[in-house]
């Protein structure tokens, strides 16, 4: 496996990566954001291991941007104790999360762990960009298009939107969508999935009240519609319409 360390803590990074090639795995080194890129785009690791802490750089950011030119798994280390750094981390796009200090079997096990979650899904990974008859959903970048308007997304609601998107005219249920953002089961996030709904149809919906396109499906969870192209730009005329008769 292609693993790239990036963390200013020289010793632990070379600690590390002695290890890990012990193990078998082909592991680079970066101690900055610039060295990072460059190692990144170079190489094409399938794993990061990141601390966030970078002094040059906003890690995070420097991700999305580098998943754009070669997708890899991210997973951050990290000295922060406050939750709120995890779950930033978790919803601005790494795939797990390990606090400073851990035991290097500890760290084995997540690199396992998120490479299954990720290796299962890869060749069938649905794309960044997917189009649900005229609604555009970009992923990577937290928008959505639709009848040439763009607006911008959240983390969660894009989250949410994409997983809709790939299963058009399919129900997803709300444990999925909970397992989806989240990555576990809990009622209680259950709770805040009307909530993220609400603020994608104000996004998205022509006419939020009167929903066409997000449609619940009561007592089972969401479903994005996939219309008709003709139907489609029959419903945008007659949309112009009353807007123009109003």
């Amino acid at each position: 496996m292609k693993l790239l360390i990036v963390d200013e803590d020289r010793d632990l990074v070379e600690m590390l990566t002695g290890w890990l090639k012990t193990l078998g795995h082909e592991v680079r080194r970066a101690y900055s954001g610039e060295q990072a890129r460059r190692e990144w785009e170079e190489h094409k690791p399938d794993l990061v291991i990141l601390d966030t802490a970078l002094k040059d750089t906003d890690a995070l950011a420097m991700c999305r941007e580098m998943r754009t030119r070669h997708d890899a798994l991210v997973l951050v280390i990290s000295q922060e104790r406050d939750v709120h750094d995890e779950v930033q981390c978790l919803e601005g796009g790494a795939d797990d999360y390990l606090r400073k200090p851990f035991f290097p079997a500890q760290l084995l096990a997540r690199i396992r762990a998120v490479s299954r979650r990720g290796r299962s899904t890869l060749l069938l990974r649905p794309p960044a960009v997917i189009t649900v008859g005229p609604l555009s959903i970009d992923s990577l970048h937290n928008e959505a298009r639709i009848f040439g308007k763009t607006v911008h997304l959240t983390p969660t609601e894009s989250k949410l939107l994409h997983l809709l998107g790939v299963n058009a005219n399919n129900v997803c249920t709300a444990g999925q969508i909970v397992a989806h953002i989240w990555g576990f089961g809990n009622d209680g996030d259950a709770s805040l999935i009307k909530a993220h709904i609400h603020h994608l149809r104000q996004k998205i919906e022509p006419d939020p009240a009167n929903p066409r396109y997000i449609l619940t499906v009561p007592g089972v969870g969401y479903t994005l519609v996939r219309h008709p192209e003709k139907a489609e730009a029959t419903a945008s005329t007659s949309e112009h319409a009353q807007r123009a008769s109003g």
